[in-house]
């Protein structure tokens, strides 16, 4: 299954931000986010993000990630 960088930048942009990694999961489960992605969301650090940059930067550690920069 490919990640859609697509699908994350709609779904980071529209979750309430500050929002923690657990809300984070849960909310991506809630919009149907691939299996994939959601594994790649629960690598992230335990704290809570302020802002979908702030969670891009954390993101933006897993590096290529199914051939597309996060």
């Amino acid at each position: 299954m490919n990640i859609n960088a697509g699908q994350i930048d709609q779904i980071l942009n529209s979750l309430p931000y500050p929002i923690s990694k657990d809300s984070l999961i849960q909310q991506a489960r809630s919009r149907g986010v691939n299996d994939q992605i959601i594994s790649m969301m629960e690598k992230l650090p335990d704290k809570t993000f302020n802002s979908a940059d702030d969670l891009k930067s954390s993101l933006s550690g897993f590096g290529n990630l199914g051939g597309m920069k996060i």
